[in-house]
């Protein structure tokens, strides 16, 4: 079996030779190509909706070759969109929110993710019950520029805690042996991280608990975002990216088990294929894809939830705030692409 190590995002990406890695709806010259970029370093089963639409060629169906590259994060992700180096990202809620902050008129498309995909954890029999009781403790997170460090500042501010000078944060791996030496060593007395890299941990002896405010479980994950003038310039071309996607997403809804072996087997095999937590993993994955009750259309934006983040992104002493100020999200949201995608689509019927 292949050691915990061996399954993180960062090791993916040393299999695939980096960010640079493409993979491809298969080149066509009839085929109108779209280039686009994820907050995943690598293959994993979170993509699962794009990489069906690829295997069972629903993307070529619309016409369309698309291509989706990998990054360092949800940041990188956004500023790659914003130079203009991809047509589209999924990335998480807040980079896209930061990016508009910092004067790129983005246009979010389409949820992807409906819960945010981060959590704070201590261990089980930890003394620690709530984020103020970090005060004096070393928190790890897997990386220092991931998108669970805007996660867990809002809630350090919320609580009253001060980053630096009552709580430190570290780097300290992604559920791997590195966090776990860092528990048993004292390194650290919480973690913050995705929720994938989490599974990890109880997988290796130390039973969690989780401490995220109860306010981040109505957080936006990532979403389907351009930029303002690709909206313009390809309305038709968007609306059939999205719609391939929710075929993509339909057919793994009715079909989850064949899903998963695609995704263990090919598409994610580098992540996913001796990973000892597989199973949960996919698991919480199609928990990731589970829109709230209120959603008619999967993929429909609720920008009452994109609101909600905001606002706590900007709570706290400046330094601390993720978000400077607020954003217009009815120019940063729209619902229209998902609307048009719609018209004559049946998911029932897909196969």
């Amino acid at each position: 079996m292949r050691s915990f190590k061996n399954t993180t995002r960062r090791t993916a990406m040393a299999v695939i030779a980096g960010a640079s890695f493409v993979l491809s709806a298969g080149p066509s010259l009839a085929l109108e190509k779209i280039v686009g970029v994820t907050a995943q370093g690598g293959p994993t089963a979170q993509l699962f909706p794009f990489f069906i639409a690829m295997e069972k060629g629903y993307y070529k169906d619309e016409g369309l070759d698309v291509d989706i590259k990998f990054s360092k994060g949800s940041s990188d992700g956004a500023r790659q969109l914003a130079a203009g180096n991809v047509e589209f990202a999924i990335v998480s809620a807040a980079a896209l929110m930061q990016t508009q902050y910092a004067g790129f008129p983005l246009k979010v498309i389409m949820q992807v993710y409906y819960p945010d995909t981060f959590d704070i954890v201590v261990p089980e029999k930890s003394d620690i019950k709530s984020i103020a009781d970090l005060k004096g403790k070393t928190l790890g997170l897997s990386d220092l520029a991931g998108g669970e460090v805007t996660m867990t500042r809002a809630s350090l501010s919320v609580a009253g805690v001060k980053e630096g000078s009552e709580v430190k944060m570290v780097v300290a791996g992604e559920g791997d042996p590195t966090t776990i030496r860092s528990f048993e060593e004292g390194r650290i007395q919480a973690y913050a991280g995705a929720k994938r890299d989490i599974l990890l941990i109880p997988a290796q002896g130390i039973p969690l608990r989780v401490i995220t405010p109860p306010e981040v479980a109505t957080f936006p994950g990532d979403g389907l975002a351009v930029r303002a003038e690709t909206l313009k310039e390809k309305p038709e071309t968007l609306a059939k990216l999205v719609r391939a996607t929710l075929k993509g997403w339909a057919w793994a809804k009715a079909h989850p088990d064949e899903a998963f072996m695609l995704m263990k087997t090919k598409w994610a095999a580098a992540t996913l294929g001796d990973n000892p937590v597989a199973e949960p993993f996919w698991k919480l994955v199609l928990a990731y894809y589970t829109a709230p009750s209120e959603v008619e259309k999967h993929g429909t934006i609720l920008p009452a939830r994109w609101k909600n983040y905001m606002d706590f992104m900007q709570l706290g002493e400046e330094e601390q705030k993720p978000l400077k100020g607020p954003v217009e999200l009815d120019a940063l949201l729209t619902n229209d692409v998902v609307d048009k995608a719609y018209v004559g689509l049946d998911l029932k019927s897909v196969n």
